[in-house]
């Protein structure tokens, strides 16, 4: 459920710490039976992005000053990591230019004020600051976007946990 971000005030407390892994799966799946499994066996162990840039050297300074760590270069192209997390970035020349609303990319973190501060103080330019974007029964997502040099939208996002009501 979308919520109107002017009903938001940008200045909420951080309030308490993100929910652990095991919070998230139980808000969304339930607690986990006596005989259910905890994790659902799934071969996905991750997702991986392939962004799409016209300057990779320019890409790769912005992507590592986010966190990112270079972890393979090719010719026109570099692979970048932060934990399980993988994205290559591939360099295009001549390509059709495509609407931004087809890629966005989030990247999660622990504490949305503190990266966003931090990132804010190292010279990003955010189209908005940290704020409720989503809220549904059980969470809620807050975000802080902005763009990277090719214009991709990318947003730092913090997975919350509502209250019980």
């Amino acid at each position: 459920v979308p919520v109107d971000p002017i009903d938001v005030p940008l200045d909420e407390p951080a309030g308490e710490a993100p929910p652990t892994p095991e919070e998230l799966d139980e808000a969304i799946f339930g607690p986990a039976g006596e005989d259910e499994p905890a994790e659902a066996a799934s071969p996905i162990s991750g997702i991986g992005i392939t962004l799409l840039v016209t300057d990779l050297d320019r890409s790769l300074d912005f992507y590592r000053d986010l966190g990112f760590a270079e972890v393979d270069r090719g010719e026109g192209n570099a692979v970048l990591a932060s934990g399980p997390t993988r994205l290559v970035l591939r360099r295009v020349t001549g390509a059709a230019p495509m609407s931004r609303r087809l890629v966005h990319v989030n990247l999660e973190v622990d504490d949305i004020q503190s990266a966003y501060e931090r990132l804010r103080g190292s010279g990003v330019r955010f189209t908005y600051a940290p704020r409720v974007v989503n809220r549904g029964t059980k969470l809620e997502v807050w975000a802080a976007a902005f763009r990277d040099p090719d214009g991709h939208g990318v947003a730092l996002t913090q997975w919350r946990t509502l209250a019980d009501a």
